[in-house]
């Protein structure tokens, strides 16, 4: 058996730095989450490495993220933030990150952007830097504003690897789930496309879901991607916004094992342990 990975997991401590998207309706998540908090659950899980990604578009918080991982032999990577509408900025922020030996790829809150924020000429310029020093672009893609942006970009920069964080969040339990699984067919024909099987439990509106819930998104992705471009994670801790750790990661990794009960290396982590290239890891397939 193979690693497991976490492949989405976030910590954050308004002390060190703040969340500016949380709002009153985040009462539940307002509060440090460190790696005390985590590590338990990890252990109970079996689950050997994460990837911590950013929560706030700030340089303060990738720092944190980077402390941690520099002490925590769990983390297997991180996904860090860049002020990618600068490309000058962006361009010596890399310099200095590239020092610190899980990081791995770069992600910017684009969910609370204006549309198609992504496509304007200086983020552009920034994305090419990443295409050129083989860093992954995560995308906190929303059916249906983002899906044409991950086309775009796929095509634009074929050698940039991009995830899809959260399965580009379906509406799960809804008439629009054919609309969505054809948006996410046409973003993983690209080969260069990958995404995260997470943050459904926030997908849905149910306080009271189940795996039968989360089966039609997850076969669905399997269809579009298959395992080997496919990985699982928690969104730790704002998957506590409509659910647990247990139940979240025990469910989510649960269907996507009945979806292909001969992929669970692939699925639970090979994935992410090749493309996120986690020390001692195989080589990602050309």
């Amino acid at each position: 058996m193979g690693l497991t990975v976490d492949s989405h997991v976030h910590l954050w401590n308004a002390d060190h730095t703040p969340q500016p998207w949380m709002t009153d309706e985040h009462a539940p998540i307002n509060r440090p989450f460190g790696p005390s908090d985590i590590a338990p659950l990890l252990a109970r899980h079996g689950i050997d490495l994460v990837i911590l990604v950013q929560g706030a578009c700030l340089d303060s918080d990738t720092d944190y993220l980077f402390d941690v991982a520099e002490r925590s032999d769990w983390v297997g990577a991180v996904t860090a933030w860049v002020c990618l509408d600068d490309p000058q900025r962006a361009s010596t922020r890399l310099a200095a990150l590239s020092s610190h030996s899980k990081f791995r790829a770069v992600r910017h809150l684009t969910h609370n952007e204006p549309d198609h924020w992504i496509l304007q000429s200086r983020v552009l310029e920034s994305l090419a830097l990443l295409e050129e020093a083989g860093l992954i672009l995560e995308l906190p893609v929303v059916w249906p504003r983002h899906f044409d942006d991950v086309v775009t970009l796929a095509a634009l920069f074929p050698r940039l690897r991009i995830v899809i964080d959260h399965l580009g969040k379906p509406p799960i339990g809804t008439a629009d789930m054919a609309r969505w699984a054809e948006a996410l067919g046409a973003a993983a024909a690209f080969p260069n496309t990958f995404a995260k099987v997470s943050g459904l439990n926030t997908a849905t509106t149910k306080t009271d879901w189940t795996i039968s819930d989360l089966r039609p998104a997850v076969e669905t992705a399997l269809a579009c991607f298959g395992p080997a471009r496919l990985m699982c994670g928690s969104d730790w801790p704002y998957s506590l916004m409509n659910g647990d750790f247990d139940r979240v990661w025990g469910l989510t990794s649960q269907a996507l094992l009945d979806a292909d009960p001969g992929a669970r290396d692939e699925l639970l982590g090979g994935t992410a342990s090749r493309l996120y290239r986690f020390k001692n890891s195989p080589p990602e397939a050309s």
